[in-house]
């Protein structure tokens, strides 16, 4: 009898004995995550505390004895397949090994609830110093806080010389994921560290030609290397090349081996050649490569999601999340810094007399202000931001002083904030905003418009500092604010917001294109005489982009995205208090 199965197998836990080598999972620290450039150093006196805002690092969810044993149990309690008729079950047969410099981002993910007798194992991929896609049927419905862990930079499972290991801070998952039907199967994971390792970047929502039918993916996992029973994870990370198939043909092979329609076009792709009913001649993910990626041309353009059990019946083919249909939903959650690390935005505010204050994001309201300094009153205009994507919100400001701009980041040798000019952009223009990646390559970068109304780009180096500027719009944009962080229109790339001087508010959407960074402007909406915008993100933890705007009263409201590139932008306006007046600064 043909069913559907569930992609995680719970099953009674068998233990070995833990060897003193296997749990030797040695610290390094050799990758992409951005060195501060030679020039940072402690700002000018006229400066505040650069650490003020008093952001700390999360707290290790475990010690890092712990994180590595909970790795050695799952890999060592991971399910085999079953090996009699064909079953759909989440999960490389028929690959070479690799190493891990071949993929520096794959990482290994592991699950490990004694109490519960629940033990997974998956792969995953940095898409930022903190952030790990992966598959939905491996995060949904369990608590990877306080029973995951995480190994990257490790060619090995039990590597004894190499690999660093996190722990989780939250997760999230496609809130539509259905266990039933395997469908919207991603998820992201937020670590509770940096990892000093490179990222791969998602299939943009445009990125179609990364699908045609024949063009060759390779998959990486450390699953299984047969569908035998008994079979084990691989000790070492493998691939396998797979040509990428068309709907129409996996949608009939599928159904035709399983009895059932599962596989969904336009969220689902399948790769590689049919199983052959064996070991033999089959290439193809097994189970605990689920998660990983499929790579095409430098991208994720798949998830490993889904197959058959056993990974070899005869005329099926691996099914992958199609990551190009769920950028919108994924990138949110990777490009969520926030002072709090709750993935929601939150609000810096000062008075005249240079006093600061932190109010958190609860969401709808805020919390109430926390008091965090003086000696703020040294800056024109502040902005937050996240540069280096180490997770920890930089304050990015300019000195009335000296007219240049600095930025506040956390050195990650000493655990210490300290202040950087940013040399690479001139502090004289009229407006500045940080809407996120605008050129494509997963780095923040920056706009900024001159008193002749040009604008030009700067694409961020991922160090706090910039390459050369580019003029994107030439003397047409005059007397505008350029604001806006994330994406407002539902598509996963940035977006930038433009007010002209009649009140009228622009969308200009984001193409992920240095050339053309923004595709034909949208009007959003008329009337917006604010007296102060802030544009941090997501507020309200939906993962569309919101806008907090001051009125001359001192009410200040908040304006939920809907991601709805049109007069909808926003849903009705939300007041979060009033008295803001008092303050001569909102970001």
């Amino acid at each position: 009898m043909i069913s559907a199965l569930r992609g995680r197998r719970r099953r009674p836990l068998t233990r070995r004995p833990v060897t003193a080598t296997v749990l030797a999972l040695a610290l390094s620290c050799a990758g992409a995550l951005a060195a501060q450039p030679a020039s940072a150093a402690d700002g000018p006196a006229a400066l505040p505390d650069p650490g003020v805002a008093r952001q700390t690092a999360p707290e290790p969810t475990a010690s890092e004895a712990e994180l590595r044993d909970r790795v050695v149990e799952a890999a060592e309690d991971q399910a085999t397949p079953a090996p009699d008729a064909p079953t759909k079950t989440p999960f490389i047969i028929g690959g070479t090994e690799t190493t891990i410099a071949d993929a520096p981002w794959m990482v290994q993910l592991a699950y490990h609830d004694e109490a519960a007798q629940q033990s997974y194992f998956c792969g995953g991929t940095l898409v930022s110093p903190t952030k790990v896609l992966t598959a939905a049927h491996c995060v949904a419905g369990l608590d990877w806080k306080q029973f995951g862990a995480v190994v990257a930079g490790a060619t090995d499972l039990d590597d004894g010389t190499n690999g660093t290991v996190a722990g989780v801070w939250r997760q999230w998952s496609h809130p539509k994921y259905d266990t039933a039907t395997t469908r919207n199967d991603v998820a992201v994971l937020t670590l509770d560290r940096p990892l000093d390792q490179p990222w791969l970047r998602l299939a943009a929502s445009d990125d179609s030609a990364l699908y045609t039918a024949g063009t060759t993916g390779t998959v990486y996992g450390w699953g299984l290397t047969s569908g035998a029973d008994g079979a084990g994870l691989s000790t070492k990370l493998r691939k396998v090349s797979l040509p990428l198939v068309a709907d129409s043909t996996c949608n009939s092979s599928m159904e035709s081996v399983l009895g059932a329609d599962y596989f969904v076009e336009g969220s689902m792709i399948c790769a590689g050649t049919p199983a052959t009913g064996t070991d033999e001649g089959t290439k193809s993910p097994c189970n605990g490569d689920s998660g990983g990626p499929l790579v095409v041309g430098g991208k994720i353009v798949g998830i490993v999601s889904w197959g058959v059990a056993g990974c070899t019946a005869e005329g099926a083919y691996p099914v992958f999340t199609k990551v190009s249909s769920y950028t919108w939903a994924a990138q949110p959650r990777i490009d969520d810094t926030d002072l709090t690390f709750d993935g929601r935005a939150d609000l810096l505010a000062r008075t005249p007399s240079g006093n600061l204050f932190q109010q958190d994001s609860r969401g709808t309201s805020l919390a109430q202000r926390a008091y965090q300094g003086n000696g703020w009153e040294g800056i024109s205009w502040g902005m937050q931001a996240d540069l280096d994507r180490d997770f920890f919100q930089e304050q990015i400001v300019r000195d009335k002083a000296d007219g240049k701009l600095y930025r506040s980041y956390m050195d990650h040798s000493t655990w210490e904030w300290n202040w950087m000019q940013i040399s690479s952009v001139w502090g004289g223009y009229k407006s500045y905003a940080i809407p996120g990646d605008l050129t494509g390559d997963a780095r923040p970068d920056l706009v900024a418009l001159d008193a002749d109304g040009s604008v030009y780009l700067y694409p961020g180096k991922g160090d706090g500092q910039f390459n050369g500027k580019v003029k994107v719009v030439s003397g047409a944009w005059k007397g505008v604010k350029l604001m806006g962080r994330g994406d407002l229109s539902g598509d996963g790339k940035p977006d930038l917001l433009v007010r002209s001087t009649d009140g009228t508010l622009w969308l200009y959407r984001g193409t992920g294109k240095q050339t053309a960074p923004w595709s034909s402007r949208i009007k959003a909406r008329t009337g917006w005489n604010f007296t102060s915008y802030v544009t941090n993100g997501d507020v309200n933890g939906d993962g569309t982009a919101d806008v907090l705007a001051r009125s001359s009263d001192g009410t200040l409201w908040l304006y939920r995205g809907t991601g709805k590139a049109s007069t909808d932008l926003f849903a009705s306006r939300i007041s979060l208090g009033t008295g803001f007046n008092q303050y001569n600064l909102l970001f």
